[in-house]
């Protein structure tokens, strides 16, 4: 028997989702201040739906970093290790059993036990159940619970990636989406205490979480859109901790002051722009590969990143196994871009004139990060000869009309990814949004075939050819344009510290930071 074969085979590709929402500022103290025992992080956006279930924005992921438990979690190096599982066995290769803590509970004191997990999966996947996850489960045969400590899981055929949909994913059973998307009984380090939608997040320390008790007694996550807010609340106090939420272009300053610590590692935060194959312009592949040629992706890391990045063509980040070598590349070639669109029809009416080739829409949420990168590529391809107008709204809003195919073009990053079987919740045609999250509608079928045996083998090295050869299609076909990898930078307060640094930025390590 293979006592935890899985944790050995997966390794963590890292990758970051972006937006914005709203926010407001609070004087110290209280809900929005830096006392003595409390943790103030800035976010830049608001999460969207706590219930682990159904949310699927980064902001929700970081949330849940520090409110949710699953079977397993990352650590990090990348390994998937026992959370409220104990351990694990695969008595074949399409079993997996699960062996619960003792004594492990919800934050309302109630036991855990195998039946919780099983109507947290059951319950995901009923038709009546509205979610965007459940295509990470479509090769499940069933979830069962023989006793209170055993939890089995039977796959129809063998998933190399399951344990990266096992993560956050408990609720108590009978657990009411409704009010789990603002106030969760979860069974992670901290207890949602209060919830406001672009305001903030408070938190309290659960001392009966499995992992023990968090060595910072209170937390107040503050919603805060605007970058130059977020500077001025850190420098003054009123927050003391942010990662990955400060303009790179203002790194320096704190650098320079004595009163912070500064952490910061090369990561896979993924930044990509995507295209709805629907709409009638974008679905031409030459028009994909011109918008590509016509972006010059490394002055966006150097002007916009301040060199915090690297350009990729991948979703994998460098050292990932699954990281394909001598894919094509989109160099930035405006000549080449504006030859390609010439060739699919799209001739430009008036030479170098104000009247464009085309027109099309991109969106994008209100954080300034965001719309500066929009509106370099914007300058970028009105030199090409099309026009782009960018739409802004409220993350909240943004990322609906996102799952909702209501866009021609977006860009978003990624994270939160720890296997490259996440190319079937995003690339897979049976995963289509809105149930799933394969938003631009791509669909090819020898995508679908190598990523059924990408999830079916346990074998690394097969596994690396049959993602590489999906890599290679994904690059010609271009579903995704892929920007570049963001560097992680956190910055604390002096007086913060234990903090341990994720690939992706995670919040995972919190309730081990301590403040004095």
């Amino acid at each position: 028997m293979r006592m935890q074969r899985f944790a050995v085979v997966l390794v963590a590709a890292t990758l970051i989702l972006g937006g914005c929402g709203g926010g407001e500022k609070k004087g110290t103290g209280g809900a929005g201040g830096g006392g003595d025992n409390q943790l103030v992080i800035a976010f830049d956006g608001s999460p969207t739906n706590l219930d682990p279930r159904v949310g699927t924005d980064t902001y929700s992921g970081r949330i849940w970093d520090m409110t949710s438990s699953g079977l397993v979690k990352l650590a990090p190096n990348g390994d998937f290790v026992g959370d409220v599982a104990e351990r694990w066995e695969t008595p074949d290769d399409k079993t997996i059993i699960f062996h619960l803590k003792p004594g492990a509970k919800f934050q309302n004191g109630q036991p855990i036990t195998a039946r919780d997990f099983k109507f947290t999966f059951d319950s995901l996947n009923s038709e009546s159940f509205n979610s965007p996850k459940k295509s990470g489960y479509a090769n499940v045969a069933s979830f069962e619970a023989p006793d209170a400590n055993t939890f089995i899981i039977r796959m129809k055929e063998p998933n190399a990636g399951i344990f990266d949909n096992l993560t956050y994913m408990l609720v108590p059973a009978q657990a009411n989406a409704v009010l789990f998307a603002k106030t969760p009984v979860l069974a992670g380090a901290y207890k949602v205490t209060e919830f406001k939608t672009d305001e903030r997040v408070l938190l309290e320390a659960f001392p009966g979480w499995v992992g023990g008790a968090p060595k910072i007694p209170n937390i107040t996550v503050r919603i805060i859109p605007d970058a130059t807010t977020r500077v001025l609340e850190l420098r003054r106090g009123s927050v003391n901790f942010a990662i990955n939420s400060i303009p790179y272009d203002q790194v320096d300053q704190f650098k320079s002051d004595s009163n912070f610590n500064i952490v910061t590692s090369h990561g896979g935060a993924y930044q990509y722009m995507a295209f709805n194959l629907r709409d009638p312009i974008l679905r031409k592949k030459e028009v994909r590969h011109a918008i590509a040629h016509s972006i010059d992706r490394a002055r966006i890391v150097r002007d916009l990143l301040k060199g915090y990045g690297a350009v990729t063509e991948t979703i994998f980040p460098e050292g990932h196994w699954a990281r394909a070598a001598n894919l094509k590349t989109y160099e930035f070639n405006p000549k080449k871009a504006m030859q390609m669109l010439d060739a699919a029809g799209y001739r430009d009416p008036d030479g170098p004139g104000k009247r464009p080739r085309f027109k099309i829409v991109f969106r994008t949420s209100t954080d300034a990060e965001a719309n500066q990168q929009a509106e370099m590529v914007q300058q970028m391809l009105r030199e090409v000869g099309i026009e782009m107008v960018i739409q802004t709204s409220e993350f909240g809003t943004f990322m609906d009309d996102v799952k909702n195919g209501r866009f021609q073009m977006f860009s978003l990053r990624r994270a939160g990814v720890a296997d490259p079987d996440f190319y079937t919740t995003i690339f897979h045609s049976k995963s289509l949004a809105p149930v799933g999250q394969n938003r631009g509608y791509f669909m090819n079928k020898r995508v679908d075939e190598l990523l059924d045996q990408g999830r079916a083998t346990f074998d690394r090295e097969k596994r690396k050819t049959i993602y590489a050869e999906a890599q290679q299609i994904l690059a010609e076909e271009l579903p995704y344009v892929s920007l570049y990898h963001r560097d992680n930078v956190a910055i604390m307060r002096k007086n913060v510290g234990g903090f341990q640094m994720y690939p992706a930025g995670f919040l995972i390590g919190v309730p081990q930071m301590t403040m004095n």
